[in-house]
């Protein structure tokens, strides 16, 4: 059980700087979505990928890791929390101390993480509806040009009178 709570602990640390180091990959997002650099936001996506599935190997190893300590305490695997294995060791204080430790940071990290994306995500739903608003503004103008331009007959539009070839019907 000891071996398994200082692999449980030494993941969920792990996973705490990953997603430490992504922090200020997200906050670099933001700047390239408020400047518009979709160069830049193409790179930094290339670099949050590969975090995220780093984070996403050391993920499935804790769950692994949460799995053997329930079976060995003889709980749910499924429904076992860091908080039922923090209270499974009260008597051995100096681990429980750990583990609360690194999950109170690692809660921590994901929080800020969360507050990042939410405000990315809303950033970019501002820059979809404005990209939108121009497609439209720009469609209306190419529609409303066509409409304004016709001759005082209204049989043909202003400018846009057949112009005679330098080809003759009679030769």
């Amino acid at each position: 059980m000891a071996s398994l709570m200082e692999e449980l602990i030494d993941t969920l640390d792990k996973e705490e700087q990953l997603y430490g180091e992504l922090i200020p990959v997200e906050e670099e997002k933001t700047r390239a979505i408020i400047a518009n650099d979709l160069k830049s936001l193409e790179e930094i996506t290339i670099r949050e990928h590969e975090l995220v599935d780093k984070t996403t190997a050391l993920e499935n190893k804790r769950e692994q890791v949460a799995t053997d300590i329930a079976t060995v305490l003889g709980k749910d695997p499924k429904v076992i929390t860091l908080e039922q294995i923090a209270q499974a060791l009260k008597n051995q204080p100096k681990d429980q101390e750990k583990l609360q430790e690194v999950h109170d940071r690692l809660r921590k990290t994901v929080t800020r993480l969360q507050q990042i994306n939410n405000q990315n995500k809303e950033l970019l739903e501002e820059t979809m509806e404005m990209v939108e608003f121009n497609m439209n503004v720009i469609r209306s103008t190419r529609m409303s040009s066509g409409s304004s331009n016709y001759s005082s007959d209204a049989s043909e539009v202003a400018g846009m009178a057949p112009k005679h070839s330098s080809f003759d019907a009679k030769q």
